[in-house]
């Protein structure tokens, strides 16, 4: 039997022959499969850590809920009851793609939400319900068999719907709000032990309280979430620079209702580090709505990794790959619906060295502003010079739903992507980088999210987000227990802390 080193041998012997013809790319590209890990090392298991590898955790015990909606309701409420009964703290995991500590507390018990996954569609009245444990991936085949798709979610298909829904997610939806606005209502376990329905008519305090509230005001059970049509676009894409981005995004989308995704990118090749951009729309074609079984099979994505994974630590790397981004990235007149855009995982694209992490950070900034966020950025980020891999935009609309909400108008968010060693110096370098964007986001009239590492001071969070004081106490009022907790409230939420000077 060839053994698999032997056989890597042989293809890469290949490979090296067709290198020689196509030249000094296909030969980094081919350095790049040689060295990579074949498969991505297993992420923490529930309750022990997050998606950073930065944050670990020993729960007292860990619960895997039931499938069974009624048996998952019994023993969710006495779980509930008994934490609260003996003083313990419940925390809530579902994927794991936060990085902060919204899934761990030392000593809590731990909900693993992801067995509980039940899908049910109601198509004629365009709901959907799913279980909190459920991904996008498993949601989106079933809208797809019925031609309808999801309204709002990440640009990527491998978090739990719960998740979502406690991060208020946003993604590429063209116009549209955060995932909230598609949430007819909701189950929630509060922490004295009752189901209760939240919508924008019943318990709608903590409807708003709960959507985007980090799993701090109950278990989400299920949720029912409104769909849309699923349809067949084409991709236009338009180059422009970082400072006309904002006015060129308007006056490609303005008085347009054909658009039905939208994304941008900035170039983190040395070449033309934040200098250049790329904007994206995905065109809906006339008579597609409600086009089925569009999924198809999986797209090869494999030199797309490649050029991806070539970029960490790579000036060259990072130089091909937004030559080629320019060159045929999403080529225009291509023909896509928007179940196969959004039916991606982050994990085909995602870090396989065991030595290091990606962390994401992102900022939320007034269109009117964008500029000169982003000059103002480029300086921070070529004086700190961190491993940063990628920055897309998505424009996110007003959000009217929710309590600890960051659109607070209509924003441009700019998701940046880093690469660094998982060490606590390596961490504390990329916060001291963050903590000087958020400082200018803040001068800019924006914000910056939360799911992501803690690293923004205590100070810096109370400007960003004016309304915590708010959204604490009304967590005292519902929670006096603080039966639900995570490390991100210990870090940010005790109502003690607020008004405190700040001792980061």
């Amino acid at each position: 039997m060839v053994s698999l080193r032997t056989a890597k041998w042989s293809a890469g012997v290949l490979a090296a022959a067709v290198a020689g013809v196509a030249g000094p790319p296909a030969l980094f590209l081919l350095a790049v499969w040689w060295r990579e890990p074949a498969e991505r090392p297993p992420g923490p298991l529930p309750g022990r850590g997050d998606a950073s590898g930065l944050v670990s955790g020993l729960p007292a015990e860990v619960v895997p809920v039931a499938e069974e909606p009624g048996r998952a309701e019994r023993q969710l409420t006495a779980l509930v009851a008994r934490a609260a009964a003996e003083g313990r703290h419940v925390a809530i995991a579902g994927s794991r793609h936060s990085m902060g500590g919204h899934t761990v507390l030392p000593g809590a018990v731990v909900l693993d939400m992801t067995p509980f996954r039940g899908i049910a569609l109601d198509a004629p009245r365009r709901i959907v319900r799913a279980g909190a444990g459920a991904t996008w991936a498993d949601l989106i085949p079933v809208l797809d068999a019925a031609g309808l798709s999801v309204a709002q979610m990440q640009s990527n298909n491998d978090f739990t719907i719960g998740g979502s829904i406690s991060v208020n997610a946003h993604g590429w939806a063209y116009g549209a709000p955060p995932v909230a606005a598609s949430v007819v209502s909701f189950r929630l376990i509060t922490a004295d032990g009752r189901i209760v329905t939240c919508s924008r008519t019943e318990n709608q305090e903590l409807f708003s309280l709960a959507l985007g509230g980090y799993g701090l005001f109950g278990v989400i059970l299920d949720a029912d979430l409104s769909v849309v049509d699923n349809e067949t676009y084409t991709a236009v894409s338009r180059r422009t620079l970082p400072r006309d981005y904002a006015s060129t995004y308007v006056e490609l989308t303005k008085d347009r209702d054909d658009i039905g995704l939208a994304y941008g990118r900035l170039s983190v090749a040395p070449a033309s580090f934040l200098e250049e951009a790329r904007i994206v729309l995905f065109v809906r074609m006339p008579g597609t709505a409600g086009t089925r079984g569009t999924l198809g099979r999986a797209e090869t994505r494999r030199l797309k990794r490649l050029v991806f994974r070539g970029a960490v630590g790579s000036d060259y790397g990072k130089n091909l790959r937004w030559t080629l981004e320019k060159l045929v990235g999403e080529p225009s007149g291509r023909a896509i619906s928007r179940n196969r855009v959004l039916n991606e995982p982050s994990a085909w694209f995602a870090n396989r060295d065991p030595e290091s992490t990606e962390i994401l950070e992102e900022y939320f900034v007034p269109l009117e502003r964008f500029g000169a966020f982003v000059e103002g950025a480029r300086e921070i980020l070529l004086r700190h010079a961190p491993d940063l891999l990628n920055v897309t935009v998505r424009e996110v609309a007003p959000d009217g739903d929710t309590v600890l909400r960051y659109a607070r108008g209509r924003m441009l968010a700019l998701v940046l992507l880093i690469h660094q060693r998982r060490s606590e110096i390596a961490d504390e370098r990329t916060a001291a980088c963050e903590r000087e964007l958020i400082d200018l986001v803040l001068a800019c009239g924006g914000t910056y999210y939360l799911p992501y590492r803690p690293h923004a001071t205590r100070a810096q969070f109370l400007r960003a987000y004016p309304m915590a004081p708010e959204f604490l106490a009304a967590k005292r009022r519902y929670d006096p227990a603080e039966v639900f907790s995570n490390e991100f409230y210990r870090n940010f939420g005790p109502p003690d802390n607020i008004g405190q000077e700040d001792r980061r």
